[in-house]
């Protein structure tokens, strides 16, 4: 039997070299599905990109379809618990309203994607890609939908006049427009002949009044 330290890790590193070569993967797969999309990237690429062999890329992922999944699943997770945070800590506080809990809902995806991580970046990249992409749906979201049927929840209690499907269809609005604010700095900026901004993070505000204020336009007179 292989000795273990009580990290459970074994004393020759094996299992800590395989979750680094694992990373390495999930890693690779990130930025080659970002920067060209699921279909355009083969498990070769990925294995070149990681510098590992196909068949490295086939025990850490699986297939090309388990593998893209997988390498969503590790981002929303983090994404996901930080929203439900900010939504207990608004319940706690008595302070849930329509425009804080679109706050709570936009904030969190646009400062994981200020972070400076170059991984983080390409996830909210890959994210842009496929947002609008209804094949990936039925697999990819599931992920989601999850806080977001929790944040819907309190949607209808503060909103009770509008319908579920009104409500989930300016969701999913304020979502595309929390996404393309990610991916359309350069853009904006040529636009407006201006330097882009340090991070998405800089549009904010502007994001929210435009969501917040379409939002409850939308509802009147129903909240």
């Amino acid at each position: 039997m292989t000795d273990r330290r009580e990290d459970g890790t074994s004393k020759d590193g094996r299992v800590a070299r395989g979750e680094i070569t694992r990373e390495r993967v999930l890693d690779a797969a990130e930025r080659c599905f970002a920067e060209r999309g699921f279909d355009a990237i083969s498990i070769r690429q990925i294995a070149r990109e990681a510098d590992v062999t196909l068949g490295v890329v086939g025990f850490h992922g699986g297939t090309k379809q388990e593998l893209f999944l997988t390498v969503l699943k590790r981002r929303v997770e983090t994404l996901n618990a930080l929203r439900i945070s900010r939504l207990s800590t608004l319940k706690a506080t008595e302070r849930l309203t329509l425009e804080t809990l679109i706050d709570a809902y936009v904030t969190p995806y646009l400062e994981i994607a200020s972070r400076g991580d170059p991984q983080w970046r390409a996830y909210a990249q890959l994210v842009a890609r496929i947002v609008s992409d209804e094949r990936y749906y039925l697999e990819a979201g599931p992920l989601y939908d999850r806080v977001a049927a929790v944040y819907l929840d309190e949607m209808e209690r503060l909103c009770p006049d509008a319908g579920r499907d009104q409500l989930a269809a300016l969701l999913s609005l304020t979502v595309a427009s929390m996404v393309s604010i990610v991916a359309s700095g350069i853009r904006i900026a040529g636009l407006a002949q201006s330097e882009v901004p340090d991070s998405p993070l800089a549009y904010r505000d502007l994001l929210l009044d435009f969501c917040v204020g379409g939002v409850l336009r939308a509802l009147e007179p129903k909240c």
